[in-house]
C-alpha cells in the first residue's frame, strides 16, 4: 500500500515550505469572443490569476460563475448553502487536514430549470514554480436543472514543485441532471491532495468522471451521499502512475434514504515503479431499503516493481438491499497480443492498444472533446515513458 496516506500531514507540511505564492487576484470578466462558441462559460485560474466568461443568456436565467468574495457580496442566500456544505464535512479527517489551507473558493451556480446542453469549464492551472492553488470549488445544481461540467486542473511544464489543496463539492437538486468531468494532469514534482463531497437529492441524478494522470504524490478522498429517494450517482475513474508516482484514491458512496442507486468504477494501469492504493465503500444506512450499490477496482501491472493495493467495502445494516463488488489485478492478457501481433502489429505496439483499449470506455465518457483528445495523447506519452 503506498504510504501517502499515512504521510499526508508531513507531506503537505513540506509541500507549503516549498510554496510561497497561494492567494488569489480578484476576477477579471472576459468578453465573450475570446472563448470557442462551445463553451457555455470558462473560468481560468492561472497561478492566481483569475478570469470567467459567462454567456449573458445565462446569466439572464440566473447562472453564478464567480469567487467565493463575490458570492458573500451579491448573493447570500447562496453562500449559506456553501457554508452549510463545509460544516457537514467538518468531521472527515481528510477534509481537517487541508480546511484550513484553503483560504480561495470558486463557486458555480446552476438556477432552478435551467437546462444547458454546452459545457461550463474550470481551468485550473499551475506554472511558475513556488505556486500553490489553495482552492475551494463549488459546483451547485438547483432543483430541475441540468448541467455539464469539467474540472481541468494541469500544468504546464513538469519540472516545477507545486502544490494543489482543494475542497470540492457538488450539489445535485431534486429532478437535477449534473455530468461532472474531473481531471487531475500536474506536473511530475506537484503535490495534489483533494477532498470531494457530493450530494444528490430526490431524484437527482449524477455522473461523475474522474481522471488521474499526474503530480508526484495524489491523494483523493471522495463521498457520494444519496440524500433522496431514487437518486443516482455514478462514478468512473482511470488512474495511470509511472515512473514513482504515488497515488491514493478513497471512495465512499453513502445510501441514506430508500430506493437509491450507485455504481462506482475505477481502472488503473501501474508501470515502472509507480504505487497506486484504491479503498472503497458502500454504506447503507438502516432504514435505506431497495439500495442497489456496486463498486469494482480493475488493475492492469505492467511492471514487476509496480505495486498496488485494493480494498473494497461494505457496510450494510439491513436485509432488503442489493450490493456488491470485485475487484481484479491482472497482466497483459497474452492472448490479446498474441491475437494482434499474428496480424502484423508489433508487439509493443500491441501492448499500447490493449492498453488503450482497457481505458477507453471510462475515457471516451469525457465529454468535452479538446481535453478527452488531450488526455489520450498523454496516456500514449506515459506508455512511451514506460519503455
Amino acid at each position: 500500500m503506498a504510504k501517502l496516506k499515512e504521510n499526508l500531514s508531513e507531506i503537505l507540511e513540506n509541500a507549503l515550505a516549498n510554496t510561497t505564492e497561494r492567494y488569489s487576484l480578484p476576477v477579471e470578466k472576459l468578453e465573450k469572443e475570446k472563448h470557442v462558441d462551445d463553451l457555455c462559460a470558462h473560468f481560468i485560474w492561472k497561478d492566481g490569476q483569475q478570469s470567467v466568461f459567462l454567456c449573458p443568456k445565462a446569466v439572464e436565467k440566473g447562472a453564478v460563475f464567480t469567487t467565493g468574495n463575490e458570492v458573500l457580496n451579491d448573493h447570500l442566500s447562496l453562500a449559506e448553502k456553501l457554508a452549510a456544505f463545509i460544516r457537514n464535512d467538518a468531521d472527515d479527517p481528510f477534509a481537517k487536514e487541508i480546511v484550513t489551507l484553503t483560504a480561495d473558493s470558486i463557486v458555480l451556480f446552476i438556477p432552478r430549470k435551467m437546462c444547458q446542453k454546452r459545457e461550463f469549464l474550470l481551468d485550473v492551472e499551475l506554472c511558475e514554480a513556488s505556486r500553490a492553488a489553495l482552492l475551494k470549488i463549488f459546483v451547485i445544481l438547483d432543483d430541475d436543472a441540468s448541467a455539464i461540467v469539467t474540472l481541468n486542473m494541469h500544468s504546464r511544464g513538469g519540472g516545477n514543485e507545486n502544490l494543489f489543496a482543494g475542497q470540492i463539492y457538488c450539489s445535485v437538486g431534486k429532478n437535477a441532471h449534473l455530468v461532472l468531468n474531473e481531471v487531475q494532469d500536474f506536473g511530475n514534482k506537484t503535490i495534489a491532495v483533494r477532498r470531494e463531497q457530493s450530494i444528490v437529492r430526490e431524484g437527482g441524478d449524477f455522473h461523475w468522471n474522474i481522471c488521474e494522470l499526474g503530480s508526484a504524490k495524489s491523494y483523493d478522498s471522495l463521498d457520494v451521499k444519496m440524500e433522496g429517494e431514487n437518486a443516482s450517482a455514478v462514478v468512473y475513474g482511470l488512474y495511470f502512475p509511472v515512473k514513482d508516482q504515488l497515488m491514493h484514491i478513497e471512495t465512499r458512496q453513502d445510501h441514506l434514504v430508500p430506493r437509491t442507486f450507485s455504481n462506482l468504477h475505477y481502472k488503473g494501469a501501474l508501470a515502472d515503479r509507480a504505487n497506486a492504493s484504491w479503498e472503497g465503500m458502500i454504506y447503507v444506512d438502516p432504514k435505506a431499503n431497495k439500495t442497489d450499490g456496486y463498486q469494482k477496482n480493475e488493475n492492469l501491472m505492467l511492471s514487476d516493481e509496480a505495486q498496488v493495493f485494493a480494498k473494497p467495502g461494505l457496510e450494510i445494516i439491513m436485509d432488503d438491499v442489493k450490493c456488491s463488488h470485485g475487484t481484479t489485478i491482472t497482466n497483459i492478457d497474452d492472448d490479446q497480443i498474441f491475437y494482434l501481433t499474428s496480424r502484423g502489429i508489433p508487439e509493443r505496439e500491441a501492448e499500447k492498444l490493449v492498453i488503450r483499449g482497457f481505458f477507453d470506455t471510462i475515457l471516451n465518457l469525457v465529454t468535452y472533446s479538446p481535453i478527452r483528445g488531450k488526455l489520450q495523447s498523454k496516456i500514449d506519452s506515459k506508455m512511451e515513458e514506460g519503455e
